[in-house]
């Protein structure tokens, strides 16, 4: 009886450790084979279903860049934390229920977006996205608690919005200041954020006599 017990328990094992241990590669290409939704590229894929790297990553023809995990499971969900490796500011985590099977239903969690970019009119203007939680849905946007900062020397108080889908595959703010005056707005659509900033939060009054807002696209 012993030895059929330590039979099983070492079949048991075998398995186990054959998944955890099996290459990401080869998990990846059995997902992308049966995935109709999301096209992906990537020029070099390492490590196994609890940690690894991705480099040169592409998720419908938009480079997003090279990415490390890390995998978690548990009783009723997979987690996998992210982070960027190369000069972005990016982490977060995703996490699948084991609900359901179905790979366009998950949530992401305490994501970080972080970016400083300069225009001729802006210089270093800093954008922080921080969402707390952002739930998916055929791969759209179902619901998101999160909040975006926008802070830079040419704007006189750091700007902030709440975070709202609208029609499955776009997230939208309102930005005000510290006295919750509208002056300016913000929607991430298709991998590119389009930022629009009222004049009347930049202390150059020249800039104000030539346009009600300054307009910009982001692309990540």
């Amino acid at each position: 009886m012993n030895k059929i017990l330590f039979s099983i328990i070492l079949i048991l094992g075998l398995v186990i450790s054959s998944i955890f241990l099996t290459p990401i590669s080869f998990i990846s290409s059995i997902f992308l084979k049966s995935n109709n939704e999301l096209e992906v590229e990537y020029s070099y894929l390492n490590g196994n279903i609890l940690s690894g790297t991705v480099l040169d990553l592409y998720v419908n023809n938009q480079a997003l860049g090279d990415y490390s995990y890390e995998t978690s499971i548990g009783t009723s969900k997979i987690k996998i934390k992210f982070f960027s490796t190369d000069n972005q500011d990016i982490s977060g985590n995703i996490i699948k229920s084991f609900e359901t099977l179905d790979p366009s239903i998950f949530t992401i969690s305490d994501l970080i977006v972080e970016e400083t970019i300069s225009f001729d009119l802006i210089q270093n203007v800093n954008l922080k996205f921080n969402i707390k939680e952002l739930k998916v849905n055929n791969f759209q946007c179902e619901s998101i608690y999160g909040s975006i900062f926008i802070t830079a020397n040419s704007i006189r108080d750091q700007l902030y919005g709440d975070l709202s889908c609208r029609d499955g595959d776009k997230i939208i703010t309102n930005l005000k200041n510290n006295k919750n005056k509208s002056l300016g707005s913000i929607q991430y659509h298709d991998l590119s954020i389009k930022v629009s900033i009222s004049t009347k939060a930049l202390p150059d009054r020249r800039l104000q006599l030539l346009s009600d807002e300054l307009s910009f696209t982001i692309d990540l």
